[in-house]
């Protein structure tokens, strides 16, 4: 009995230590498949990160380049802003140089301009000598074109600035220059002086078919509404006001002299003088943009003219500064005035008779009626004084009362 009960529990101790056994080697299969399976994990995480850096680097990559592409621009755009500050400044050099129309500054304007009209020339001969197959000989013949043709553009651009230059300085030129029959005409006047004089002034302002079609009434008062609702220079609108102003003092009855429109810049500020009884008024007329003011500048200039003017002038005389304007005056050109008892008066130009009607004598004693517009040459000279003279409205009204242009102003 008692070795049944021993083999019993030797059987049971057997069993129990194959069951360990069995356990122990299948804990260490179960470890070697855990450790192959983190390997394998372990793997995939290296080659994940190694394939992550690898991007990294290639996107680091891709930022510098494009960095050092964004570097090299800005480098490049800065040459090119000091490329374009430096033509800029040799461009304003050439033009500012172009303003006091010398040969040199002439001269260097045309041999940019004739080298910029040939450059296709240099564009070829550079191809025909680095082609395939390159042609020495003709590129070289396209350089000697290059040269002859340069001659002739810088020769044939001097040649038109002077062309327009002369147009500028004797616009009535204008008329005899669009073919060689009219240009033949020229021949006609031993001087500039005798075209000037000979030349009609309307055609600023007609075409060519409408000084042929129309009768000299018409084409004359076509002309000054032309002039009157054309762009004038400032010169002109300034010279409107001022006649303008005078017209205002010859209604009541002041004797009115006209010192800008006679003298221009030699007018020393004065551009009326204004006379009734023992009173004189120095007048000075300044029609300027709306947006614009007087300033205490004007004030005293007018104030100096003044009294310059009355140095030598009767003591009985009531010498008066005047300014006519229509625009404000500033604060402080306010005060001047009235501290220096300069009359301030605010006038609009409003439209007004401009033809100036003129009664005189010809060289044989004879009485004259001739009117001027605007725009003929001695308009500015002519004084509107005496009897039977008047300032029209239209051509009609003039002719109506027996005046006439005076022919050497439109060609008869």
């Amino acid at each position: 009995m008692l070795y049944i009960i021993l083999g019993i529990i030797g059987l049971v101790i057997i069993i129990s230590i194959y069951y360990y056994i069995k356990t122990f080697f299948s804990n260490i299969n179960d470890v070697k498949k855990e450790n192959i399976r983190l390997d394998k994990e372990l793997g995939e995480t290296e080659r994940e990160l190694f394939n992550k850096k690898t991007n990294l680097n290639q996107k680091i990559n891709e930022s510098k380049n494009q960095l050092r592409t964004k570097i090299n621009e800005c480098k490049n755009l800065e040459k090119r802003n000091n490329d374009l500050e430096i033509g800029m400044a040799v461009k304003d050099d050439i033009f500012e140089s172009l303003k006091n129309k010398t040969n040199e500054s002439i001269s260097r304007f045309s041999t940019i301009y004739a080298d910029q009209l040939l450059v296709q020339y240099e564009i070829t001969a550079r191809y025909l000598e680095t082609k395939k197959h390159p042609a020495i000989v003709t590129a070289s013949n396209i350089r000697i074109l290059k040269k002859e043709a340069k001659i002739h553009k810088k020769q044939f651009r001097e040649m038109m600035y002077k062309y327009e230059a002369l147009l500028q300085l004797f616009p009535e030129l204008t008329t005899y220059v669009d073919d060689f029959e009219t240009i033949q005409l020229l021949e006609n006047f031993e001087n500039i002086k005798d075209l000037q004089d000979d030349f009609d002034r309307v055609s600023f302002y007609i075409s060519k078919e409408e000084y042929k079609k129309l009768g000299k009434n018409e084409r004359n008062q076509l002309a000054l509404n032309r002039y009157l609702d054309g762009q004038k220079s400032n010169w002109q609108i300034g010279r409107d006001y001022e006649l303008y102003c005078g017209r205002e003092y010859e209604k009541k009855e002041w004797e009115v002299e006209y010192i800008g429109m006679e003298k221009k810049l030699n007018d020393m500020g004065r551009d009326l003088i204004a006379k009734k009884d023992n009173r004189i008024h120095v007048i000075q007329c300044k029609f300027w943009a709306k947006h614009k003011q007087i300033h205490e500048k004007h004030i005293t200039q007018l104030y100096g003219t003044t009294v310059a003017y009355g140095i030598d002038k009767d003591k009985d005389l009531e010498i008066v500064p005047v300014l006519m304007t229509n625009i404000k005056l500033s604060e402080t050109a306010t005060r001047f005035a009235e501290k220096l008892g300069i009359l301030v008066l605010r006038i609009s130009l409003k439209p007004f008779p401009r033809i100036k009607c003129n009664v005189g004598k010809d060289e044989d004693g004879f009485e004259t009626k001739i009117y001027h517009l605007p725009f003929d040459q001695q308009y500015d000279r002519t004084k509107i004084k005496g009897k039977g003279c008047f300032y029209a409205m239209t051509v009609n009204e003039a002719s109506d009362m027996g005046f006439r242009r005076a022919y050497r102003y439109y060609g008869a």
